[in-house]
């Protein structure tokens, strides 16, 4: 017996569209199973329920997946795609992981098309939705970085206030005494000095990091903050002329700042 699952939602605005009643997307599921020799055990239904509610925050997705631990299932149906899930990510996990259970994915209208995940259009299908829910995952970053750089070209506000400026509204205003500190930090680079001596040498001359203004303690400086200030394009490169000479480096030594 191939004991098979039929899926229905229904969204809030559709309940007055006849090609989304839950009388015609059970009379097309009926339909399906009946010529593929399907025996359905049950149809489960979420009425007015909008897409973006997660499967398992439903009454009839919840009751799927419990059934599909407990029930033995073959097979999943539903009429399209947006039925179950809310975007392609969600749909390649669930759909992965019914497929290392052995269960097979329906999907009865795909652009016209049928669907199931154990045939040769189920494994386009999947190569397809792999490609997208990539694309998900690395298109939110990939705005996020264009909008941290061009946020940073303009000197607005773009997370914590970093070192070498200070906050004014949104914008960010130069700090000059931390101007010059990266200044003296980018002559010592330029003169071979290995990230950790940089870092051992603001803290000799006890140079305040930017969170330590906020910390109950002194914060240190390390490798890493310093590789920071050299990477990062905000600071880009300070102008020749606003370098510190060797002479004003060892004066702001000799005075500990």
């Amino acid at each position: 017996m191939n004991k098979a699952i039929c899926y229905i939602r229904i969204g809030p605005l559709e309940t007055r569209k006849a090609l989304f009643r839950k009388s015609s997307q059970k009379r097309c599921l009926q339909q399906y199973c009946q010529d593929e020799a399907i025996d359905v055990l049950l149809t489960l239904i979420d009425d007015k329920v909008v897409a973006s509610v997660p499967l398992s925050d439903r009454l009839g997705g919840n009751d799927l997946l419990n059934m599909v631990k407990t029930e033995g299932i073959q097979h999943i149906i539903t009429w399209r795609l947006d039925r179950l899930f809310r975007n392609a990510s969600d749909s390649y996990n669930y759909i992965t992981s019914w497929q290392e259970a052995g269960i097979i994915f329906h999907v009865i209208d795909l652009n016209a098309n049928t669907v199931r995940t154990d045939l040769e259009s189920g494994l386009h299908f999947m190569n397809t939705i792999s490609v997208l829910a990539d694309m998900e995952h690395n298109l939110p970053a990939e705005r996020t970085k264009a909008s941290i750089k061009l946020k940073k070209k303009h000197h607005i506000v773009y997370g914590i206030t970093p070192f070498g400026y200070n906050l004014s509204g949104n914008q960010l205003v130069p700090n000059e005494t931390e101007q010059e500190i990266i200044g003296q930090v980018q002559f010592w680079r330029g003169e071979g000095w290995s990230l950790r001596r940089i870092a051992g040498k603001l803290n000799e001359m006890a140079v305040p990091t930017k969170r330590s203004y906020k910390a109950t303690k002194s914060t240190k400086w390390y490798a890493s903050t310093v590789r920071y200030l050299l990477q990062n394009p905000l600071y880009g490169r300070l102008n020749q002329d606003s370098r510190p000479s060797k002479d004003e480096i060892s004066a702001r030594e000799d005075s500990n700042l």
